[in-house]
């Protein structure tokens, strides 16, 4: 090339590009940049003289804040319960500094095959859009959250002045009296819960539907409850830097001033109708319940440093603990909200005692940790309208 050519390639015909994830996102410091020299040759083809113009830079490692230990625990789980095409995802988040550790999304495929070539009966799940491999369910898919968001409605309803102490009385489901039910308007809605006094407390880690319509209705009111989700930033991106993320849902405050009704605040109540999330929103609201209200940025790199081991440069560390919002709650209002996730995995009667029941028969041992959860339950509906399979969650922190 002339003496004064600018670099206006990056790749060679070999070479592999990063287009999606980690390596889509940060190709260009992963790649590096090729150099460029002037080669004088003779008549006769020999070099005579050769010139480095611009000297090759290397490209760069990525350094993820992944534990591989968690990642595989969290890839095995699923695996085994569930199989090799289970649907699902898990996101463990450090609740102070927003430091992701785990980001499991299954069912999954080996990216190498890119590379190396596709199996004859992996074709096959690949180009399965029901599987969806090829997305990331942790942070693309979105999801209702069911009853993990009565965590919320629930935290609202403490701010706006509710008695935690105070009963509400379910009433039976006249087609199923062991059940309870509330109406809304001429609408029914179920109740899991069987009908009797609640508190808060109970209410919580018996996820009744019941209590949280009738409070996140009248004593939180749907404005505060947008409060909070604004404030967790729900319906927006996190800005996670996989080139797979979605959105997610919230009404918006024009929303709630044309056409809402007592219904769709219901609905919101028990974590369903308008509003979708991801699993890494519901991990961020997880972690701000957890760690006194703080809104973190999730962070997935922690730093960007040189392929060569004798180099002197300094890494490129992301920063952490990055807060991104404040949930503006009183801590009493926390408290009284991890006391009762706290029993929903320690209490018997609770949704959640039943997968901690062997950890619960040896709560003595000073070593067990006692984690604050909240189970939640979404009934998906087909394209008419029809219940079709359920999405299931389970949110936790620990140690309490």
């Amino acid at each position: 090339p002339r003496d004064d050519e600018e670099r206006d390639y990056f790749h060679r015909m070999q070479d592999f590009r990063g287009v999606v994830g980690i390596e889509g996102f940060y190709e260009s410091e992963l790649r590096g940049l090729p150099g460029t020299k002037s080669v004088l040759v003779n008549s006769l083809g020999y070099r005579q003289s050769e010139r480095i113009i611009e000297p090759t830079e290397p490209g760069k490692n990525v350094v993820l804040t992944i534990d591989s230990r968690l990642q595989q625990a969290g890839e095995r789980s699923l695996r085994t319960r569930l199989g090799p095409d289970a649907k699902g995802a898990i996101v463990v988040l450090e609740v102070q500094s927003g430091d992701v550790l785990a980001l499991v999304s299954s069912p999954a495929a080996d990216p190498n095959y890119f590379i190396s070539g596709f199996p004859s009966n992996e074709v096959a799940r690949w180009s399965n859009p029901d599987l969806g491999v090829q997305k990331s369910k942790a942070t693309y898919e979105q999801y209702q959250p069911g009853s993990i968001f009565k965590t919320i409605v629930g935290l609202a309803a403490l701010e706006n002045g509710l008695n935690p102490e105070a009963t509400y009385r379910v009433q039976p489901d006249p087609a199923n009296p062991a059940h309870g039910c509330i109406f809304v308007g001429r609408l029914k809605k179920q109740d899991t819960a069987p009908p009797g006094d609640y508190d808060f407390k109970r209410a919580l880690f018996k996820s009744s539907n019941s209590y949280f319509i009738t409070n996140g209705t009248h004593v939180a009111g749907i404005d505060k409850i947008a409060e909070l989700a604004r404030r967790l930033h729900l319906g927006e991106k996190i800005g996670v830097p996989t080139m797979q993320e979605a959105a997610g849902n919230f009404p918006s405050a024009r929303d709630l001033r044309s056409g809402w009704t007592e219904g769709n605040t219901a609905n919101i109540c028990i974590g369903q109708g308008e509003m979708d999330v991801t699993p890494l929103q519901m991990a961020v609201m997880t972690a701000a319940l957890a760690n006194g209200g703080r809104v973190l940025y999730p962070r997935l790199v922690d730093r960007l440093e040189s392929q060569d081991p004798t180099s002197v440069a300094k890494p490129e560390v992301e920063p952490k603990n990055r807060v991104r919002d404040q949930l503006g709650v009183r801590a009493a209002n926390l408290k009284l909200l991890h006391e009762a996730m706290l029993a929903d995995t320690e209490n018997p009667e609770a949704t959640a005692y039943k997968a901690f029941q062997a950890r619960n028969r040896n709560a003595g041992a000073a070593r067990v940790m006692r984690v604050c959860g909240k189970t939640g339950t979404a009934q998906k509906k087909d394209e008419h309208g029809r219940p079709a399979d359920k999405i299931t969650w389970f949110i936790s922190f620990a140690p309490f």
